[in-house]
């Protein structure tokens, strides 16, 4: 123990013979590490956020439906037929973050055209509560839950099919029990998706609109949609299926991911980056003591007890710097939870077009804690490695090396 106490000693007094170079090289490690825990943080922040943001305008964190609802293999393809009531959940909890939808597979005609559209009936009342699906409505007005017969379209469908605010519209399609569904309704609002897709694809009615258009009962109804934005988790239920939204929508969950990858893989870069800087100072450093080691050498120090002085600088370096780095990180993720991030900083000011739905989320930080950790373990690896060549390169050119 005293010895090891006297090479920490002497490794500490040593960082102070080149001052200026370990203060670089301390604020090389701390900043790269700091960001890099602050990046990692944005990125997986900045993807929940953008999520949140999209699938509270009207996709939901999961789907309650008949078991046959959708096909196993296919989210994007329906069976209509197939409903559900409350009766058939169990876990009545459930209620509290979630919406009953009915949809229906439809054609609108207007003026100039007849166009195929998936139309919605809603609970006004709990779309209004639960999703932010009212505020892209940007013509006209929400769906009035005390009237009946009313319709959205998107503003794209609208001009496609020459339809304008308080005319009626033609909906044609099938009925659960086979007939002929068909009914007017009024246009009182067009969505404004900012231009994507999703505007030629949806319109959306009152929920009793809907039901009487398909024939279906009061208490039926196709998806139970939950906005329970604050967990993840799908609930275990029997006699119904749960379908997540990464299931639902493949490819935004594959887009996520593949972002959350990415920033990993930066961060890897940076680190191999600065670890190569540091290697090259360190080869500096220990050339220019090349004189001292041969000294060490010849008053009999053994050359494994220079390599432990030399490798216990680095690792008190290290952990001196990765100690302040993780409280810079900290510190910049909490100055951001506070104060979050406009997603717009990093697009020219221009809104983002997501899943054909147009967004503009502000990202509030959130420190995930595992990074506190990861960060300085995959830094001390780079580190460890940094330092193999410079002291081979060094003890092989000790004149008396043993």
């Amino acid at each position: 123990m005293r010895a090891l106490a006297f090479l920490i000693k002497y490794s500490y007094r040593n960082l102070f013979r080149a001052p200026k170079r370990t203060l670089i090289m301390l604020m090389s490690l701390s900043l790269g590490s700091g960001f890099i825990i602050w990046d990692l943080n944005f990125a997986n922040s900045g993807s929940s956020e953008v999520m949140k943001e999209f699938l509270s305008q009207y996709a939901g964190q999961y789907q309650v439906t008949h078991q046959d609802y959708y096909q196993k293999n296919n989210k994007k393809e329906f069976n209509n037929y197939k409903t559900i009531t409350d009766d058939d959940i169990s876990d009545i909890s459930l209620f509290n973050h979630s919406t009953q939808r009915v949809t229906a597979p439809v054609f609108v005609s207007g003026e100039k055209k007849t166009l195929g559209v998936l139309l919605t009936g809603l609970d006004v009342n709990r779309e209004k509560e639960l999703t932010t699906l009212p505020k892209v409505v940007t013509i006209g007005r929400f769906l009035d839950a005390q009237n009946k017969n009313e319709i959205i379209l998107g503003k794209k469908f609208a001009e496609r099919i020459d339809i304008k605010l308080g005319q009626e519209v033609a909906v044609i399609g099938q009925a659960v029990d086979g007939s002929v569904a068909n009914e007017l309704l009024t246009v009182v609002g067009l969505l404004d998706f900012g231009g994507g897709d999703l505007e030629e694809s949806l319109a959306f009615t009152q929920i009793s609109s809907a039901r009487e258009l398909m024939a279906m009962g009061e208490d039926q109804y196709h998806q139970r949609v939950s906005f329970d934005m604050d967990s993840e988790t799908t609930p275990n239920l029997s006699g119904v299926a749960v379908t997540s939204w990464h299931d639902l929508l493949p490819e935004m969950s594959v887009s996520i991911r593949f972002i959350d990858n990415f920033t990993w893989i930066v961060s890897v870069i940076i680190v191999l980056v600065i670890s190569l800087g540091l290697s090259n100072t360190l080869m500096i450093t220990f050339f220019e003591r090349e004189k001292e080691f041969q000294s060490l050498n010849i008053i009999g120090a053994q050359t494994k007890w220079i390599t432990y002085s030399l490798m216990i600088e680095v690792f008190i370096m290290g952990t001196v710097a990765l100690i302040i780095g993780v409280i810079l990180g900290y510190i910049m993720t909490m100055i951001n939870h506070y104060y979050p991030i406009d997603i717009q900083v990093f697009t020219g000011g221009k809104p983002i077009i997501m899943g054909g739905m147009y967004i503009q989320p502000l990202v509030r930080l959130n420190p995930v804690y595992s990074h506190f950790w990861q960060v300085p373990l995959m830094i001390y690896i780079f580190l460890a490695l940094t330092m193999i060549y410079p002291l081979i390169r060094i003890i092989r050119r000790s004149r008396n090396a043993v």
